[in-house]
């Protein structure tokens, strides 16, 4: 009699081995929880700083951001020292070109008229027209500014340029700051509104202007608005008279 409490035992364990087994089958990743969170910890995110939407920005994303920074702060500097009577005499011939260029648009078509100045910029028609709701512009303004995209040695971006633009600066402004001269960036956006009203083909090159390097010492400029005076002092321009 004594032999059957060992048995009722060994039947306990042999139900308890069984039971466990059973409850591993049910959840397999059960046994390997705590070697895989052993093992996990190989690759570490280094995170970067938060931007001002209060994102965190990865380390490469901080570099790139910082890089941008920099180059604006260089064009606004560049910037200030604009003429202000050269800027105004440019914006105003500017404004008149980029609306004759909106009225083509309104005329024709935006499909139309970026088909034919986009490939100036080695842009589509689809990339063109799409810019108009990303930066709250119209072609005439997309325009003047991948004139100056395509003619800037400085690595500048549609999207920076109409950050400096709302942020009230004028494209002579911008040019200048690109150091790039003001007098010629009328004379380009003519050139690229007589492909976008389709009186010149597109040959894949935008308008050249050239830089204000060489042109940095000298105060006289050849912009003239209307039938002001010859010589008047003020930017670095070239033979563009407004109001002819």
């Amino acid at each position: 009699m004594r032999t059957i409490p060992g048995v009722l035992l060994i039947s306990a364990l042999i139900l308890a081995s069984v039971g466990i087994a059973l409850a591993q089958e049910k959840d397999p990743n059960a046994s390997g929880a705590a070697s895989a969170g052993s093992t996990t910890g190989g690759a570490v995110s280094v995170p970067g700083p938060i931007d001002a939407q209060g994102n965190m920005q990865s380390g490469t994303d901080a570099q790139a951001g910082a890089e941008t920074d920099a180059a604006l702060t260089s064009i606004r500097e560049r910037a200030k020292k604009a003429s202000s009577k050269a800027c105004a005499a440019v914006q105003k011939q500017l404004a008149e070109i980029s609306r004759q260029i909106d009225a083509e648009a309104d005329m024709k078509g935006d499909v139309l008229v970026a088909g034919r100045v986009a490939p100036e910029f080695v842009m589509s028609a689809e990339a063109m027209t799409a810019e108009k709701s990303k930066f709250d512009a119209r072609l005439g303004e997309l325009t003047i500014a991948h004139t100056l995209i395509a003619n800037s040695r400085t690595a500048v971006t549609a999207d920076q340029l109409f950050t400096l633009k709302h942020e009230g600066m004028g494209w002579g402004q911008i040019a200048h700051g690109l150091n790039l001269r003001i007098g010629e960036l009328t004379t380009a956006v003519k050139s690229e509104y007589n492909v976008a009203a389709g009186r010149a083909k597109a040959d894949g090159r935008a308008a050249m202007i050239h830089s204000g390097t060489n042109a940095a010492a000298s105060t006289k400029t050849d912009v003239h608005a209307g039938p002001a005076s010859a010589g008047a002092a003020s930017s670095v321009g070239v033979g563009v008279k407004l109001g002819n």
